[in-house]
């Protein structure tokens, strides 16, 4: 609502004196309890706000209207108004039918929709053990305001839908969400509805950024779970921008309290949804992969049997491969997250799972290709066993395949860990003469690229080898890329050659390279090294002469890499250039570049517990000033870092931020309670985390898979 200055600034004084004869004087106050401590009440120019919208609307010239006119919108407006102070929803309607026939909803504004969907829902929304018929009349209002309020609220339309859920139907669920679907494509198009935007009002928001969206999706599951239809719940939701597998729990507890069978279907549904959906996104499902295998819980197993499970069981819903889609198995596995699931095994030492994998590969007619074997060699190559490289190669030369520059990266790379400078020059020498002439460019640069780096990691006959290579790339190509160049940056870095480094940063503006991160994080670190204390203000001076425009991202990524040095000069480095963040409006921290900063104290040694929370204390204090708060995921990375920390001070922090969460009531999800308690267990806390496990059933959650043993091994321990 704007302010009442503002207001009257709008109004020419005569219509502020009609519409003061016009309204009736105001009645008695109700008796009746507030519906909401700031809705009881509404302010008398908030209507006149509404007049004048009409006004405006019907005669831009600003000559009055005419009497018929403007009574009608006058008395409807009083009357939703005195409807609001008594809580007379049904003079309310009748004035909404009235304004609605005349073309006139749209001169309400948000807050008098939201006000009216509220005392809609909270009066005649059935209550949960009534079983008598629902009178259409009022069922059709109901949804309709909530509708209204539904472009910036969704609270009065999930009050709806739990309330059918609460009943049984599940069809006036999906058919209510249906209608929502629609006035939510519709609100960019729609000019003349009373969910447009104007100036003062609400701004148009896209349907999966609707505040309250994922409330509305629960139900729609519920519903679905109620007809024993995972079909229809998974095309529903396959495409929205919803994370299924961090879902609430406490949610869905809430949501579905009345039926303990159905919220066991809405988990297994909401289970499988996001599974199918991480499948359909495999480079996002790859990386989570990853994160799995450096867990030493048994999520990667369990993943890997519920992907296996979605293929065979009777009602599969995921398909082994493109080729096998059907209606009912609309995601298919790619190439990818097979290769991933196998090198996560590996990783884990799980050879059994690995050959059961290649096993499962091969009865669903899958063919390991060339993308599969590269992330094998990849795999060894990091281990630095040239051996099992070299293995793997021969084995991918007998099924047929034929290497790539990839392959070839992989090999040169394991063989220059172990120092076999000859057999790395022969291997690339072979890989020149057999696959350069045809291969890619970039597999052409990654091939050159792993020999720089290789040779620059030795002694200075190695290093001309590489400065020779990087000459004859530039003359011959394939030309130098920004990681060649980094790689050159990186050698003169760690031997404090700052001519060499200057040379660099010349040929890469001549070339038209800009540098990025890495580059200057390694020129910061290469000045700190030798006592530079202006070393933050010389690189943001190199950046600015290569043209480039620090970011948010920018800086917050080069403080982040100059704290994981855990040295008081680092510590100091990043606090400047978090200084130079804070004075320039345009690059303003996050909630991430604060929490880098954070869990890097957190999780070290190298500073006192004294200097940990004095450091602590300024980081938070800055994020107040600019009301930055912790997500859940911020909370989840401090959490981990505190715990991961050998000492009583940091447990405590932990449980301080756990409590901190509970206070300001932040979702509590999975990864939360198994962060902690993982934590707590790992110290030998174990009487702490028992209570922590109380709290995390008392507050309705319903953990499966390792939280669920995670929470059982404590309650074992604490028997003991």
């Amino acid at each position: 609502m704007l302010a009442s200055a503002r207001l009257v600034g709008r109004v020419p004084l005569k219509h502020v004196a009609r519409a003061a004869s016009t309204f009736p004087p105001k009645t008695g106050s109700s008796s009746k309890p507030p519906l909401l401590a700031d809705a009881t009440t509404v302010d008398p120019v908030l209507f006149l706000q509404l007049r004048q919208r009409i006004i405006e609307r019907h005669n831009p010239s600003g000559v009055e209207p005419d009497d018929p006119h403007v009574q009608l919108v006058n008395k409807n407006i009083f009357n939703i108004k005195r409807g609001l102070d008594k809580h007379d929803v049904a003079l309310i309607r009748e004035s909404w039918r009235e304004l609605k026939a005349a073309s006139h909803l749209h001169i309400l504004t948000r807050e008098v929709v939201e006000q009216i969907a509220r005392l809609a829902t909270a009066s005649l929304l059935p209550n949960n053990s009534s079983t008598d018929e629902w009178d259409s009349d009022r069922q059709s209002f109901v949804e309709e305001v909530a509708l209204a309020a539904a472009s910036h609220s969704t609270d009065a339309l999930n009050a709806s839908l739990v309330a059918y859920l609460n009943r049984g139907d599940s069809r006036a669920v999906l058919e209510l969400y249906e209608k929502f679907k629609r006035v939510a494509e519709d609100l960019p198009q729609s000019q003349t509805s009373y969910l447009t935007h104007t100036e003062d009002d609400i701004a148009v928001v896209a349907p999966t950024t609707i505040p309250g969206r994922a409330n509305l999706v629960l139900a729609v599951v519920a519903a679905y779970a109620m007809e024993d239809c995972f079909q229809g719940a998974l095309q529903e939701c396959i495409n929205m921008d919803i994370n299924f597998r961090r879902f609430p729990t406490e949610e869905i507890s809430r949501t579905i309290s009345f039926d303990h069978t159905l919220r066991k279907t809405v988990y297994d549904f909401i289970h499988r949804i996001a599974l199918a959906k991480s499948v359909a996104r495999p480079h996002s499902f790859s990386k989570h992969i990853h994160n799995l295998a450096t867990n030493q819980s048994t999520l990667l197993e369990d993943t890997y049997n519920s992907i296996l499970e979605a293929i065979t069981q009777p009602d599969a819903y995921i398909a082994a491969d493109a080729t096998l889609v059907t209606p009912t198995k609309s995601v298919a596995m790619t190439e990818l997250i097979w290769a991933s699931f196998l090198i996560a095994f590996l990783k884990r030492d799980r050879k059994d799972m690995a050959a059961k994998l290649w096993n499962d590969m091969t009865q669903f007619g899958m063919k390991p290709g060339i993308l599969t074997w590269n992330m094998v060699l990849d795999m060894y190559s990091s281990r630095g066993t040239s051996k099992d490289v070299l293995g793997a190669w021969d084995t991918m030369s007998a099924h047929g395949i034929v290497p790539d520059g990839s392959s070839y990266r992989a090999l040169i790379s394991s063989l220059c860990s172990e120092q076999r400078w000859d057999d790395a020059l022969r291997w690339f020498q072979k890989f020149g003469a057999e696959v350069l002439p045809t291969a890619p460019v970039a597999q052409a640069l990654m091939v050159h690229n792993a020999m720089l780096h290789g040779f620059l990691n030795t002694g200075r006959e190695n290093a001309k080898t590489a400065f020779a290579l990087f000459e004859k790339m530039v003359a011959e190509g394939p030309k130098p890329d920004l990681v060649s160049y980094n790689t050159l940056m990186s050698h003169h870095g760690r031997h404090s050659d700052f001519k060499g480094m200057a040379s660099v940063i010349n040929q890469m503006t001549t070339s038209g390279v800009s540098g990025d991160v890495f580059t200057f994080s390694t020129i910061l670190s290469a000045l700190l090294k030798v006592g530079r204390t202006d070393a933050p203000d010389m690189v943001l001076s190199i950046m600015r002469k290569q043209g480039i425009r620090a970011t948010v991202a920018t800086y917050s990524t080069i403080i982040d890499s100059q704290m994981r040095e855990q040295t008081i000069p680092h510590l100091e480095a990043a606090m400047r250039l978090l200084d130079e963040m804070e004075k320039e409006p345009s690059v303003t921290p996050n909630e991430v570049t604060y929490t880098s900063i954070l869990a890097a104290l957190y999780r070290g040694s190298w500073l006192s517990d004294d200097q940990v929370e004095a450091h602590a204390q300024d980081i938070v204090a800055r994020m107040k000033k600019r009301n930055i708060k912790l997500k859940p995921g911020g909370y989840h990375i401090l959490i981990k870092a505190c715990v991961a920390f050998e000492g009583p001070a940091r447990v405590d922090k932990a449980l301080e931020l756990y409590r901190e969460m509970v206070r300001d009531n932040i979702p509590r999800v999975d990864d939360t309670w198994y962060v902690l308690l993982a934590g707590l267990s790992s110290h030998g806390e174990w009487h702490v985390a028992n209570e922590i496990v109380n709290e995390m059933y008392a507050s309705g959650a319903e953990p499966g898979g390792s939280l669920l043993r995670l929470a059982n091994k404590i309650r074992r321990e604490v028997r003991m």
